[in-house]
């Protein structure tokens, strides 16, 4: 009997459900030596609709290409640009047009389901994105950000596709990249003109609390080091 496997060619093929229901399957093996088998067997099971035992049974050579195309597939997650805005259903959602305006209902909510990621991400997804109530010119408001609505909940996981999910996830890695980047460049900053500047107030206080300069140089290395560290990160995964 000949098997026809289909794997998916993009994101844009796998709903949020499916995806959570992966991930809660292979997420006791991350970093364990069987982890890139269970990813590939699980995958099978999960997106092309094929049972481990049958997996097990196929040529080496079969295997081989099929884990190619998956681990590709895996790999390409990191890469998806953010997603503006989609429709589902006769709503146009968008994603929050200025993050500097967010409310701090939004931020508290967003802290708090981000503990757990993977555990919250439909709720997270129905605050990044809600319904666009004016679009004038490319120029989009979104309804006011009261609570999460279960109903939304659930037809985001339902319908909501893997794509517009790693799309927000990649721009929030970005955007924490570089908010930790400025927050150690301003630290290194601060803490060369102390040293520069022994006989300033700052040095003097940290003086009078048991801090002298050989233990600034030393925190002053840290942060370079930890600065170089992450901006090579970026460069990396730009």
């Amino acid at each position: 009997m000949e098997l026809e496997i289909r794997i998916p060619e993009n994101w844009n093929e796998v709903t949020l459900q499916q995806y959570l229901k992966f991930f809660s399957t292979i997420k006791p093996y991350i970093g364990t030596e069987e982890y890139e088998t269970i990813v590939i067997e699980r995958f099978a099971y999960y997106f092309c609709g094929i049972d481990a035992d049958v997996i097990r049974q196929l040529p080496v050579n079969i295997f081989n290409e099929i884990s190619i195309d998956v681990l590709k597939l895996i790999e390409s997650s990191k890469k998806h640009e953010l997603v503006k805005h989609f429709e589902l259903g006769n709503t146009k959602y968008g994603f929050i047009p200025n993050l500097d305006d967010m409310s701090y209902g939004e931020y508290v909510d967003l802290s708090e389901y981000s503990k757990d990621m993977w555990q919250n991400i439909a709720e997270i997804m129905t605050i990044l994105y809600r319904p666009i109530v004016e679009d004038k010119k490319g120029k989009y408001s979104i309804q006011s950000y009261n609570s999460i609505d279960q109903d939304v909940i659930e037809m985001f996981k339902q319908k909501l596709t893997m794509d517009i999910v790693f799309g927000a996830l990649s721009f929030f890695l970005r955007l924490q990249m570089d908010l930790m980047i400025g927050i150690l460049t301003f630290s290194k900053n601060q803490t060369k003109r102390i040293i520069d500047q022994p006989t300033s107030t700052e040095a003097q206080i940290l003086a009078e609390n048991g801090v002298f300069t050989p233990q600034l140089q030393s925190l002053q290395e840290t942060i370079s080091q930890s600065l170089t560290t992450l901006q090579d990160s970026t460069s990396t995964h730009a």
